[in-house]
């Protein structure tokens, strides 16, 4: 009896002594955090913030995209796919691991990451970045998801990375991505993208600051390809980066005043379009495109406060899709605030996987036809409150298609993507073999059509 008493207290004291290490742990894990990314600075030299003499090293001057090379690659069936690694879910972090999975499928921004384009573009200078922290980490895991050797794998099954270095790094730069909350997959993807350019923005800090061009009266198409090329120079004057290169395009956003016909408009940075979703009963993308540029009347208590009436009046808003990216990002707005809450909107969208042509949502002056090809969806299932994020992509290695979800990751056919639950598309430009660098320099490379 003795002995089963001293033999119970032995238990209880080992139990005892593994939760006080797991609370320690946990505490460290908090209390730790920022020593845990100064070791990481200093294992990556991000904490150098003194070179006075820093410059930015072009690593390229295009990237070859492999859009073109559909049907004519061959591949070895006995030969193991890259890339088709899960990654374990820390805590409702699924919006970020569709995210990345996305990004991971993207072969020019994955190539330019395995290749280590960024250690030598890794801007120290730039006030507003997280000094290369981000980035960093997101590379690491890039490379962790494509560089691992599947075949030699002794355990069955599919491969799993646990992202614990990337979670800390994006949740003590952003304290909204820090602890197990829900989150929009389309807000953190945004959010990552433009942390990756403001630490690879090539740009020389401090930057003089460029007051974006306004233009009046009405023009021909000529007169407003300069100008949309004159306020696209402005903007390389302070933004330029992998992502500019593959993900930026341009939008021209006019105003008309009803009372005197004033009009005016200005040429804007494009990151992706967040399309709303039209009540029918078969949907299609290239209707949500439409309805995105579709004119918007300004009355009543939205009023636009016109220079030349001196006073708010009712007026006409129009934005124009006038250069697209080669990478084209579509979120589609499922979300719809309501009186008691949002209500999330489950029509189903038809998106082309080949062949979306985008030609009669653009000018006529453009360099090359804007037709694309689907390389991604992020999918959300569930509601506003409890839902769950998960990715569907086109392998760089062999363009099948593969479910994504988490630890998950399987062969599917295209035809199995929810439409229902597709919440963000991700297309590539079919039409582009190389992806070119934008500068000032090099107004040739710029995706207008200056004579």
């Amino acid at each position: 009896m003795a002995s089963s008493k001293k033999q119970k207290k032995k238990i209880n004291n080992q139990l005892s002594k593994k939760k006080t290490i797991r609370t320690n742990i946990r505490k460290t894990k908090c209390d730790q955090l920022a020593q845990y990314v100064k070791k990481f600075q200093n294992q990556f030299k991000l904490n150098q913030l003194d070179s006075d003499k820093q410059e930015i090293i072009p690593s390229y001057q295009s990237i070859p995209t492999s859009y073109q090379l559909k049907g004519k690659k061959k591949f070895q069936k006995k030969e193991a796919v890259k890339g088709l690694v899960g990654l374990k879910n820390l805590g409702n972090k699924c919006y970020m691991n569709a995210s990345i999975q996305l990004l991971s499928n993207l072969q020019p921004l994955s190539d330019y990451f395995i290749e280590d384009f960024q250690l030598t573009e890794i801007n120290r200078k730039n006030p507003i970045s997280t000094q290369g922290l981000a980035t960093v980490a997101f590379a690491n895991l890039i490379k962790s998801l494509w560089q691992m050797d599947i075949q030699k794998l002794t355990v069955k099954g599919t491969p799993i990375i646990i992202p614990e270095e990337f979670n800390k790094i994006i949740g003590y730069c952003n304290k909204s991505f820090s602890d197990n909350t829900q989150q929009d997959a389309q807000e953190f993807l945004m959010y990552l993208l433009d942390m990756i350019h403001e630490d690879l923005n090539r740009v020389t800090f401090p930057i003089k600051s460029v007051q974006l061009r306004e233009y009046s009266g009405d023009c021909n198409q000529r007169e407003l390809e300069k100008q949309a090329a004159e306020t696209w120079g402005d903007y390389l004057q302070r933004s330029k980066s992998i992502i500019v290169d593959l993900m930026q395009g341009q939008f021209k956003n006019s105003l008309k005043c009803l009372s005197c016909d004033n009009y005016t408009y200005k040429f804007e940075p494009l990151m992706y379009l967040s399309v709303p979703i039209p009540e029918s009963e078969e949907c299609q993308l290239i209707e949500c495109i439409k309805e995105y540029v579709k004119e918007e009347q300004l009355t009543n208590g939205n009023q636009w406060f016109c220079e030349n009436c001196h006073k708010l009046v009712d007026a006409i808003k129009k934005i124009d899709l006038w250069k697209l990216p080669t990478i084209l990002i579509i979120h589609l707005k499922r979300f719809k605030f309501i009186e008691n809450g949002i209500k999330k909107i489950e029509q189903a969208i038809n998106f082309p996987m080949e062949s979306l042509n985008l030609s009669q949502c653009l000018p006529k002056l453009q360099k090359e036809k804007p037709i694309y090809e689907l390389l991604g969806v992020i999918c959300h299932t569930g509601t506003s409150d409890r839902g769950h994020y998960y990715t569907y992509a086109r392998s760089k290695e062999n363009f099948n298609w593969y479910l994504f979800n988490d630890r998950q990751v399987k062969q599917v056919n295209f035809t199995e993507i929810p439409q229902e639950d597709a919440y963000l598309l991700m297309y590539g430009k079919s039409t582009i073999p190389l992806i070119k660098r934008q500068t000032i320099s090099f107004p040739e490379n710029w995706p207008h059509v200056i004579k």
